[in-house]
């Protein structure tokens, strides 16, 4: 028989922690306590703005504020724990706002706050003030939400969070077939797809039909799966197939994690929020990972996050899944897991990660499975050429870019072949059908077929992973358009310190080099197999969040950037260019960097793109027609390694 109490519990544990102590726990209790009085102070007009507008998103804003209260009441340690007044308030807060949130309300705006966003809040609170609960209202409440959603009908991320609501409805009403109902909706995500929303055999995740989301949609869906497998564990309600869950944490998460931040190129349009940036949606997964080692299965994972927590982990992370990092912090017997090089191509979503020796880098594309970015509800408005080769290098010693998507020129992305100041149109899938990659090791090329849909640009572009550097090659960049077609080599977020070095002589309009190298705290070289003519610019630019989103926090920034780019002209015509960039080396590895490297771009046409590395080859054939190189014959375009 079912022992309701029990799940109760458990969830309890999730929401407000079990009560270790430790410092940092206590930091947190702190920080929840400090945030528990402002939603004091802000409760009364909260709950005025919802009555009076009946909007969803202020509904939620004031629900979430009532939870985080909720959870300072709950916590052993904090200074509102089982405080009369605080109950009061939150039951007060409650029957006001059953004014707007009923199941005779008659929903308006955004339909995710009605059946998911709010729903999660209100189901965590009676969680957590069930003994305190009139079970009357609670029954009301639950009413109001069948209203809204009396069935599991979505995908991905949003099927996860609907069957989570039926779930603990289930727990709070001691139902077992909504739990039941719940457990099959949880099953129907854990599976690998060859199609739509969900995980992929090569590790993308998909959401909203053409998005590359592992880090977004799908650091919710796991944030909200590792609770329920914890709720649910050796009961009759237990969730199986969980080997796919450990294929997941290998394949779709860690691969995106570096230096306790996740990878913008698959957060899509969260990147664009102020309040959720990469540090939270990496503290988020770690805290979701954490919970997983509560299950004997997932015991493994232990060395794997003791090696990526960071400062920044314990600033996001919730009460339970500070007790349980603190803990895996203190036990010597865990070691920390040594990440070696690897790279990985995810072609079902148009992207690919090379983890080097002190640097990571991020290739973010786009074709006719991907669309070039997206943007709905006013976020991510001017992210055009976020996947048109988008190059992200990330190094634990340079300055943590908390302010790049506030100032940066948009348009001139690291990597990327554009038009100066075009657009493209969100949320639809390119045309490009050759895009993608694979490789060897911690070797890999990837090619991407550029057609605009926007305008009359193309270009074929590859990349070259070696051990030390990647190269990168593009040739048939062609427009008819008066705009100037620019290749950006790099446009890198520095310290004002930084020094700045150019191997070469300075020309009218650039600078014809060789090679050039970045010092300071960043250590990154770039190098011209021919000598090529290059703009350089050093800026500091201001900006806000308005630069992407409508939603800002009212702050302006300011960061300086080093950018440079080839001008292919105006109505390009046969455009090409050869360069390559070392993530981490010494000026002294530059001069003379194509002999000493071993690096030999054998060819780069309209029909093969050609590099070799110490009998390493990467071969990009563009064409269905027999061509040569490297070694290799193919009748057909395709990616060798």
């Amino acid at each position: 028989m079912t022992d309701f109490n029990i799940l109760r519990k458990r969830y309890s544990d999730v929401l407000c922690g079990r009560g270790y102590n430790g410092k940092k726990t206590a930091d947190c209790i702190l920080q929840s306590d400090e945030r528990t009085e402002q939603r004091l102070v802000q409760l009364g007009g909260r709950i005025e703005k919802a009555i009076t507008s009946n909007e969803p998103g202020v509904i939620n804003a004031t629900l979430k504020g009532i939870l985080d209260i909720s959870i300072s009441f709950s916590q052993n340690n904090s200074q509102f724990y089982h405080n009369k007044n605080i109950k009061n308030e939150i039951f007060n807060a409650l029957n006001t706002l059953e004014k707007v949130y009923n199941d005779t309300t008659v929903p308006k705006g955004n339909w995710w706050y009605w059946e998911i966003g709010i729903p999660l809040s209100i189901n965590s609170i009676f969680t957590l003030m069930y003994d305190y609960t009139d079970k009357s209202q609670l029954k009301r409440y639950m009413a109001a939400e069948k209203h809204f959603n009396d069935r599991i009908k979505l995908t991905g991320a949003n099927r996860l969070w609907e069957s989570v609501i039926f779930a603990v409805r289930g727990i709070l009403l001691s139902d077992s077939d909504s739990i039941k109902y719940a457990i099959s909706g949880i099953q129907d995500v854990v599976v690998i797809t060859d199609s739509g929303d969900g995980f992929y055999k090569d590790g993308s995740f998909i959401q909203h039909d053409n998005i590359p989301y592992n880090c977004g949609y799908g650091r919710s869906l796991i944030q909200e799966l590792a609770p329920m497998l914890y709720t649910f564990k050796d009961t009759e309600f237990e969730i199986k197939n969980t080997d796919i869950i450990n294929t997941w944490v290998e394949k779709s998460y860690l691969p995106f994690i570096y230096n306790g931040r996740t990878m913008d190129m698959v957060r899509g349009r969260e990147i664009s929020r102020y309040y959720e940036q990469s540090d939270f949606a990496c503290s988020r997964i770690l805290s979701a990972m954490l919970i997983l080692t509560e299950l004997s299965e997932f015991d493994i994972l232990r060395s794997v996050i003791k090696t990526h927590l960071t400062d920044s982990f314990f600033e996001y992370a919730s009460l339970f899944a500070v007790e349980l990092a603190e803990g895996l912090q203190e036990d010597d017997n865990i070691e920390p897991k040594e990440i070696k090089p690897y790279f990985m191509a995810f072609n079902s979503m148009d992207r690919a990660v090379k983890h080097g020796n002190g640097y990571t880098i991020g290739l973010a594309m786009h074709s006719e499975r991907t669309a070039a970015f997206e943007s709905i509800n006013d976020e991510n408005h001017n992210a055009y050429h976020t996947s048109d080769g988008m190059l992200y290098t990330y190094k634990k010693n340079e300055p943590q870019s908390d302010f790049f998507w506030q100032t940066i020129d948009l348009q001139r992305l690291p990597g990327t072949t554009v038009l100066r100041g075009s657009a493209v149109k969100p949320n639809i899938n390119a045309s490009g059908d050759f895009t993608g990659g694979c490789g060897i090791g911690e070797n890999g090329v990837c090619a991407m077929e550029l057609i605009s849909d926007e305008n009359s640009l193309t270009a074929n572009k590859a990349w070259f992973f070696f051990d030390k550097e990647v190269v990168c090659l593009g040739n048939g960049i062609n427009s008819t358009d008066e705009n100037e077609t620019e290749t950006i080599i790099e446009n890198r977020l520095v310290t004002d310190n930084s020094r700045f070095t150019v191997h070469g002589s300075e020309e009218s309009e650039g600078y014809l080099i060789k090679g050039a190298y970045l010092d300071g705290s960043h250590d990154v070289g770039y190098y011209f197999p021919e000598e090529q003519e290059v703009n350089i610019l050093r800026e500091i630019r201001t900006g806000d969040w308005n630069n992407m989103s409508i939603k800002t926090d009212g702050k302006s920034y300011k960061g300086m950037y080093l950018t440079m780019w080839i001008k292919h002209g105006k109505k390009a015509k046969d455009g090409s260019y050869e360069y390559i960039v070392i993530p981490k080396c010494n000026e002294e590895e530059i001069k003379d960097y194509y002999r000493k490297s071993g690096i030999r771009v054998i060819e780069n046409s309209d029909s093969i793109q050609c590099v070799k590395k110490n009998g390493i080859t990467g071969i990009v054939f563009l064409k269905d027609k027999t061509h040569s190189a490297g070694g290799v014959s193919c009748d057909k375009r395709c990616v060798v390694m």
